[in-house]
């Protein structure tokens, strides 16, 4: 959802600035750090009254979210003090990879968006919570967020109270009078390909109605349509599916089958109650931060299906510092967020966010739907979704490139370049962001 440009050449650009500055009492005070590390390392293998454990303990997140966490937290650990500092998404890297090069000031826990989050994985900042004394247990953890939060060896570095599968949220009212049905299976096998879904947005076109809020909502679900990641070896690599979708993105465009903006512009989050635009095609927060809170007169005229492939995209991943002082409270922390399933419910249960525990999930599939998807249960949907999730294809270089390539197809979407010179600026544009890798 948050988008960072040129995230690996303002990583290196910061991290050699701070590296050439550090000075002797920087190294004496990581040294200091690292004592007060090995204490509290064992500290956390030590079982221990919840309120015995004290202390601040220090986050910093790109989001609010963590926050909400707090105050249950609190109920059961009433001696730490959660110290929470919202830096915005934009400025997270360039104020957090400071003070993780120099261990001055690092905090004790710190987030890491989709875009990015696999450089912080790899990087070894984040301590390996599958080996001791964490011990993590993630069996009751959907399996593309561990994935995600695991290293190249295989070791788990981070992990999130949220997942984010996606879907086609869908006007029921219009499914009805151009389809003939608002039934969610019966609308998603008259979507189950990027063809099947351009024929349709003719049908809607006709009736005097776009089919898409925004022709780039797709580009979310296009990414499970890969077969390879973005890089592979060192190397750019091109799905042809990639491909496919800047021709589609120009089919839709030329034929006005959506409405021509960009997401979060005012007239993308305006369509959730207008009369002319069927569907947005986004993850579970399209829902919760788009959807939901913007229908008013369209309550109860919404649905979720599937389109072409199940998909996911977003989320946000937490780890803790490896040179962190207090890595007892941060552990206590990160069970409470991450893996006990009674406060991921009463989360989801309060502000209907999907989450990373299957039992949460599993049980608040049980209990009533939505009432602006008329009924419909969420967690129902997400779980089947879920359980189809194709391989996880992230890359450390993701968000850049990602960037990258939906602005050259822009261009050639809305005719100011052909094919060949938008598929030449996108690598060229790669090449300047990354030039150690291998672009051909």
């Amino acid at each position: 959802m948050k988008k960072i440009v040129a995230l690996l050449l303002s990583i290196t650009t910061i991290a050699s600035t701070t590296g050439c500055s550090r000075t002797s009492t920087a190294k004496a005070t990581a040294e200091s750090t690292q004592q007060a590390s090995a204490q509290t390392t064992e500290a956390v293998a030590e079982s221990s009254d919840p309120a015995e454990l004290s202390g601040t303990l220090t986050v910093w997140s790109s989001g609010e979210e963590l926050g909400r966490f707090v105050e249950g937290f609190n109920a059961i650990y009433p001696n730490i003090t959660v110290d929470i500092t919202v830096v915005p998404n934009a400025d997270f890297l360039a104020k957090l990879t400071p003070a993780l090069s120099s261990g001055q000031d690092a905090p004790d826990i710190f987030t890491g968006e989709s875009d990015y989050v696999k450089y912080l994985v790899d990087s070894g900042y984040w301590d390996d919570l599958s080996g001791a004394p964490y011990n993590a247990d993630t069996s009751d953890t959907w399996d593309y967020i561990v994935s995600v939060g695991s290293d190249a060896s295989g070791a788990v570095r981070a992990l999130s109270w949220q997942a984010s599968p996606g879907s086609i949220l869908y006007r029921r009212d219009m499914a009805k009078e151009v389809l003939g049905t608002d039934d969610p299976d019966e609308v998603s096998a008259m979507l189950n390909s990027n063809e099947a879904m351009l024929e349709v947005a003719q049908k809607f076109k006709d009736k005097g109605i776009k089919m898409f809020a925004s022709w780039q909502d797709i580009m979310n679900m296009q990414f499970s349509n890969r077969k390879e990641p973005w890089v592979v070896d060192g190397k750019l690599v091109i799905d042809d599916s990639m491909l496919d979708f800047m021709d589609m993105a120009k089919t839709i465009s030329e034929n006005g089958y959506d409405l021509n903006v960009d997401p979060w512009a005012p007239e993308w989050v305006a369509a959730v109650e207008s009369d002319d635009t069927f569907c947005y095609v986004l993850p579970s927060w399209g829902y919760q931060f788009v959807v939901k809170p913007n229908a008013v007169n369209t309550v109860g005229k919404w649905g979720m299906c599937q389109g072409p492939v199940p998909y996911v995209k977003g989320g946000t991943w937490l780890g803790i510092y490896k040179d962190s002082p207090n890595k007892d409270l941060a552990w206590a922390f990160m069970q409470y967020v991450c893996l006990n399933k009674d406060a991921q419910e009463s989360y989801a249960s309060e502000y209907g966010e999907y989450v990373s525990l299957k039992s949460a999930d599993e049980d608040l599939a049980k209990g009533d739907g939505e009432e602006v998807l008329d009924g419909q249960n969420l967690f129902a949907f997400y779980n089947d979704q879920m359980s189809k999730i194709p391989d996880n294809l992230m890359t450390a270089y993701d968000g850049t490139i990602n960037n990258a390539f939906l602005s050259a197809t822009k261009s050639y979407a809305l005719g100011s370049v052909t094919k060949d010179e938008a598929i030449e600026q996108f690598k060229s544009d790669v090449a300047n962001a990354y030039p150690e890798l291998t672009i051909e």
